[in-house]
């Protein structure tokens, strides 16, 4: 996929500093993963998590029960794949253009 486009965002200095150090941490860069946001984004037709206002921390017993129940059904039902899976899917899509 050629990358002929950018997209500017304006955010908080320490915050970009801060998510710059995270996904260099994870092996990959803050760029990258604004890409892997958007074709997830078109994968899921929407936002690919679902936005909350809460901090896990925040969070009642019966609120992180019901996510770890629906992650249950989501891996039980396929619709969860390996990070190595998912990479190989962006390789051949990129590869494709």
């Amino acid at each position: 996929m050629a990358m002929e486009s950018t997209l500017q965002v304006r955010m908080d200095s320490a915050l970009k500093t801060e998510v710059e150090a995270l996904y260099k941490s994870l092996g990959t860069s803050f760029a990258e993963a604004v890409r892997i946001f958007a074709q997830q984004s078109i994968r899921e037709g929407g936002m690919p998590f679902t936005p909350s206002l809460k901090s896990w921390d925040e969070l009642s017993q019966a609120e992180i029960d019901a996510r770890l129940h629906k992650s249950m059904a989501d891996v039980a039902a396929g619709r969860v794949i390996s990070q190595e899976k998912l990479d190989a899917k962006m390789r051949e899509r990129f590869a494709r253009g």
